[in-house]
């Protein structure tokens, strides 16, 4: 039988797991927010995307619940969504990206949007809609869909981040 999986060093994992912890403060430091009008990108959705794109589905399933288990933890209300999301955003791209899409930088920006959107109107259905909040297509119309929007430009920077990485800590 051919074992055709690539494996990495650890200083990959490590240099991913400490990338995540930093985007997760930055994320959530009040100075250095990068929040345009009402849009505020969610960095860790699409890093998680190109974590499983790259590393498979196991690897995205525990790097979607450490960011899950981390945005959690900043977000007072959120009652496990981000845990649960991020974990069904890490283990379903590593699943897409290993099955049935390239690993190219045109698949990687449709699947960006893609989990973007599926993550912005999950938690706006979460937060806003089973809330019973009056204001909740308002909330779609004026934050989700720009903040979906915004997210998914990230992609571009992490995925010639975590592609030249691999390729550094391809173990031979």
């Amino acid at each position: 039988m051919i074992d055709n999986v690539e494996k990495y060093s650890v200083w990959l994992y490590c240099t991913l797991g400490l990338s995540c912890f930093f985007l997760l403060i930055f994320q959530k430091t009040p100075g250095l927010s990068l929040t345009l009008g009402t849009a505020t990108p969610m960095l860790l959705v699409p890093f998680v995307v190109v974590i499983s794109c790259f590393l498979r589905e196991w690897t995205g399933f525990f790097f979607g619940l450490f960011c899950g288990i981390g945005m959690d933890v900043f977000l007072a209300g959120s009652r496990c969504f981000n845990t649960i999301a991020m974990i069904l955003v890490g283990t379903l791209a590593g699943l897409l990206y290993h099955y049935i899409f390239n690993r190219n930088i045109k698949s990687v920006i449709i699947g960006s949007i893609i989990f973007s959107f599926g993550f912005c109107f999950a938690r706006w259905l979460y937060l806003c809609v089973f809330t019973g909040d009056s204001s909740a297509f308002l909330m779609l119309i004026r934050y989700e869909i720009p903040s979906a929007l915004y997210t998914a430009i990230f992609i571009i920077p992490f995925y010639y981040f975590i592609r030249w990485l691999t390729k550094r800590h391809l173990v031979h």
